[in-house]
């Protein structure tokens, strides 16, 4: 190769490398993501928003809000965030000790986002002891009314956050196979 050829190739090559880098920086900046945003709203806690990679940061400025959105969907009920984490229920697969309750962090969520048995967050009361029964991510459940006379009722709500009921010290999560008791335990 001739002097001329050697100073093309020395030339070239760095413009491939920033016309390579300015694409990439192009793709990122308008890559899209899907975050939970928190709303301040007890009723709505969360609000699915799209947002570019470049504008991520701005998101997740809040420390509860969640990337990526879990694949249940953001959660009903607001999450219980301390020093940017949360306690979930980690699916396990086994029948005899289904779930672990573990702590991890709210973005990204350790990668549990992506589990669809996880219980985002964990109800109040821990982990179910008993294999949950998912059907299009929801759940049924026994709610407690406080009425003597009619204990519970039996409801269908969504696995990710479980409505707020995972906060209700007397639900039964999950419902039994047999129904809800007629009264209480």
């Amino acid at each position: 190769m001739n002097n001329l050829g050697k100073r093309t190739v020395k030339l070239v090559a760095p413009i491939l490398i920033l016309a390579i880098s300015l694409l990439a920086a192009c793709t990122m900046s308008t890559q899209q993501v899907t975050v939970c945003r928190v709303t301040g709203d007890p009723a709505n806690p969360y609000q699915e928003v799209t947002v570019t990679k470049a504008q991520l940061k701005d998101y997740m400025g809040q420390s509860k809000d969640i990337s990526p959105v879990p694949v249940n969907g953001c959660p009903t009920s607001p999450l219980a965030v301390s020093n940017g984490k949360i306690t979930i229920c980690h699916a396990t697969g086994s029948q005899t000790h289904p779930y672990n309750e573990i702590t991890v962090s709210v973005n990204g969520l350790n990668g549990h986002g992506t589990h669809a048995d996880d219980i985002i967050p964990a109800p109040a009361s821990g982990c179910p002891a008993s294999v949950l029964v998912i059907s299009n991510s929801k759940i049924t459940i026994c709610h407690a009314t406080g009425s003597q006379t009619h204990p519970y009722n039996e409801i269908t709500v969504s696995i990710n956050g479980l409505n707020g009921h995972g906060n209700h010290p007397d639900d039964i999560i999950p419902a039994p196979a047999s129904g809800c008791p007629a009264t209480k335990p």
